[in-house]
């Protein structure tokens, strides 16, 4: 675990993605920036996904480190939304770690970006003027609070191509493209990359690119795993994914049950083995890419 904290040249907005559900984007969307907000950096969670997972999560983690307090969401992200204001739905969890929290409205936000700025198909003729508008919303709101981040982390739902994953898409200026270790997982890893992320940066000029692909919840026993992992280096280059690869951690499925912790044995050991290597490799990519000042 590298325990000074890098020096990032701007703050910096990563979505975790994948065209398909069970593919461990909140997986990672929890364990990463509560490891980052350890080590000192300013983070930020948005739960841009209607099933609001991540929001329960956070929420239980709040009262593990402040059980005399109830946690309240007192504004679901579609509320702020919709009054222009993401900043008044923040909610604090632990140091250095807030979030905005999801809530089955949210489910309503494509229906509330066709009412404001009417429905198009591609193929029609102001498909493009419309859609442009419609996919920077989450960007445009995000802007004002972004400085107060070194990183604002957003979680996606399985929905390919909807408007939750776009505009989260474009607002980022990474995306970590995640994938477990089968065949439809890695399917939809490359049709992220192929439909969804092309489509927003060569039609819409979307300022972001992939930091890397993250392949999790590997068997090191298994078989298919290899091959699918094989498979993956073929398609994406070996250079574009994680060297430290998430492996299959039972411990990892109690998070949403018990919140996050490094209280206990196989939690402290989750932690040392998994997460914080994760973390490490995380800061690693950034460095290659310039996003950590010179020196640091």
């Amino acid at each position: 675990m590298t325990d000074s904290k890098l020096k990032l040249k701007r703050p910096l907005t990563i979505t975790v993605a994948n065209a398909k559900g069970g593919v461990g984007k909140t997986t990672i969307t929890r364990y990463l920036p509560f490891v980052l907000a350890e080590r000192g950096y300013k983070v930020l969670v948005v739960d841009a996904d209607p099933q609001g997972n991540l929001t329960k999560t956070m929420g239980i983690t709040k009262q593990r480190y402040e059980p005399d307090k109830v946690f309240v969401m007192e504004k679901s992200m579609m509320a702020a939304v919709v009054e222009q204001d993401l900043g008044s739905a923040i909610v604090n969890v632990v140091p250095n770690l807030d979030e905005i929290p999801s809530n089955v409205d949210w489910g309503s936000f494509p229906t509330y970006l066709a009412k404001r700025f009417g429905l198009a198909e591609k193929g029609d003729p102001d498909y493009y003027e419309v859609e442009s508008k419609k996919i920077v919303v989450l960007k445009n709101l995000l802007a004002p609070i972004k400085g107060n981040y070194d990183f604002i982390f957003i979680d996606t739902p399985p929905t390919p191509a909807s408007q939750w994953i776009r505009n989260a898409t474009v607002a980022s200026d990474w995306v970590i493209i995640a994938f477990q270790t089968q065949s439809d997982s890695l399917d939809g890893a490359k049709l992220f990359r192929d439909n969804d992320l092309r489509e927003l940066i060569e039609d819409f000029g979307a300022d972001t690119d992939v930091l890397g692909i993250l392949p999790n919840q590997v068997s090191n026993s298994g078989a298919i795993d290899q091959i699918v992992i094989e498979d993956a280096i073929e398609i994406f280059g070996e250079q574009n994914l994680f060297q430290h690869i998430i492996p299959f951690a039972k411990r990892i499925q109690s998070a949403p049950r018990i919140g996050l912790t490094r209280e206990g044995y196989w939690n402290s050991r989750l932690f040392n083995d998994v997460i914080d290597p994760l973390a490490d490799d995380f800061l690693e990519r950034l460095k290659i890419v310039g996003e950590i000042e010179d020196g640091e």
